[in-house]
């Protein structure tokens, strides 16, 4: 493991902890041994497991913040938009256990402000970004609700399947029939002045 400074040792045996325990189980004592550093070089950097939890956190964050804005620039169709954001989001979630377990709605991974709320104020963010409008009626409801019921139902039900290509094949199909019934009016959507003057808009960045 290389690493640049203290910050980022204490930081990366912290993940790779969490990796292998609940992060509810893993303890400051226990960072320190697999860092190798003194109990007090932990209390430089970070006031409590909470500190350092949430940092993580914030990074996986704004790492998703940095993809859900590339997709926007890249894809102009709002329906092709939602539809590659749940096909490609699905292997980070999968090889992700800290995004695994918050999907999943397991209490041992709520620490200090990261809890059930908070992720879904962050959601709804990112699913606004994804939809360019700030939707507020019961149809964006419905999407936060269906794209993370997605995460949860496709992660949670791997092993069913026989081969990855069947798997794969389920999931393209699952997500297929989610963003068509959540576009059952995409046609209106498309022909509102706005959404094409947003969409032309995002043409020209494109290019």
């Amino acid at each position: 493991m290389i690493v640049k400074n203290k910050q980022e040792l204490i930081y990366k045996s912290w993940v790779k902890l969490f990796w292998k325990y609940w992060v509810k189980r893993v303890s400051i004592d226990m960072v320190v041994k697999e860092a190798w550093i003194a109990k007090w070089t932990f209390y430089l950097y970070y006031k409590n497991k909470e500190e350092l939890y949430e940092h993580i956190m914030d990074d996986i964050l704004e790492h998703w913040l940095i993809y859900m804005q590339d997709l926007v620039k890249s894809t102009p169709d709002i329906k092709e938009r939602f539809y590659l954001h749940m096909i490609g989001s699905l292997g980070f979630f999968q090889k992700n256990e800290i995004i695994k377990n918050l999907i999943n709605w397991n209490p041992d991974y709520y620490i200090g402000k990261i809890n059930d709320e908070y992720l879904s104020i962050k959601h709804i963010e990112f699913m606004k970004i994804l939809s360019w409008n700030e939707f507020t009626d019961v149809k964006f409801i419905s999407f936060v609700a269906n794209i993370k019921g997605f995460f949860a139902s496709i992660i949670n039900n791997k092993n069913c399947f026989k081969t990855n290509d069947e798997f794969e094949d389920f999931v393209m199909n699952f997500a297929a029939v989610i963003v068509n019934g959540l576009f059952w009016d995409y046609e209106s959507i498309k022909s509102d002045k706005s959404f094409k003057e947003i969409q032309n808009q995002c043409i020209k960045l494109k290019k």
